[in-house]
């Protein structure tokens, strides 16, 4: 029996993240995880009346692909890959992963040749798509949270399939304000820090692109930052 949780995310990715519609196609492309996530989100691309693509990847194959890669290789794969994305109108994408060091010993100039390659790849579809991104929970990223699989597993799950048009309502009052401030002022324990974020701007996220999700973001005035802070989680 499938997990219920995998049909709400599936159904908040499609449905409220990438908002397909009728005669629409979208790529979904997934990594290291399982199958019964994947055809949930074929199910709920096509109970929106898309066209699913799936693209199954496993981190042990790219590793082998990207340890001999080489720009014949990148090229192919980016003209390959490109032509695929100009048929689509939006791009789903979850990154799972049995261990999170799998290509650490593919060599960084590797890496980057690829990397620099495929980056006209990246740009379409940021630029001209619908899209949406996140990671698979795992043992390895349970391990790193102090937390045990499956209460890493619920958390997961309770922070990814939240009503995110409802914290988007609430989030857009601090977007405004935050657009028209200028002095901001942050005060904690061990923190006193006075800043501007005059005519900066400011960006509501609420998981219409990255989920989970929940943030209005800024950044300084250049110069403008005076003061102390302190973290209190570990380095």
């Amino acid at each position: 029996m499938t997990d219920p949780r995998y049909s709400r995310l599936a159904s908040l990715l499609v449905n409220y993240s990438c908002r397909l519609k009728k005669g629409e196609n979208v790529l979904i492309d997934v990594m290291d995880i399982p199958d019964e996530m994947t055809v949930e989100l074929v199910r709920a691309a096509r109970k929106a009346r898309a066209t699913p693509a799936v693209d199954i990847r496993h981190s042990r194959i790219t590793r082998e692909l990207l340890r001999g890669t080489n720009e014949k290789h990148a090229r192919l794969a980016r003209d390959l890959e490109m032509a695929r994305m100009k048929k689509m109108h939006a791009y789903i994408a979850i990154r799972g992963s049995h261990n999170a060091t799998e290509s650490s010993d593919v060599p960084s100039k590797l890496l980057q040749m690829y990397s620099k390659t495929l980056r006209p790849v990246q740009n379409y579809r940021v630029n001209k798509t619908k899209w949406v991104v996140l990671r698979w929970p795992t043992p390895s990223m349970a391990q790193a949270a102090g937390m045990s699989t499956e209460a890493f597993e619920d958390l997961y799950f309770d922070v990814c399939t939240l009503d995110y048009a409802k914290m988007s309502r609430a989030m857009k009052p601090l977007e405004k304000l935050m657009t028209k401030t200028d002095k901001v002022h942050l005060k904690g324990p061990g923190t006193d820090l006075k800043f501007s974020i005059k005519r900066i701007g400011a960006k509501m996220c609420g998981g219409d692109r990255n989920i989970p999700d929940g943030e209005v973001f800024s950044c300084p005035v250049k110069d403008s930052v005076n003061g102390v802070i302190q973290f209190n989680t570990a380095t």
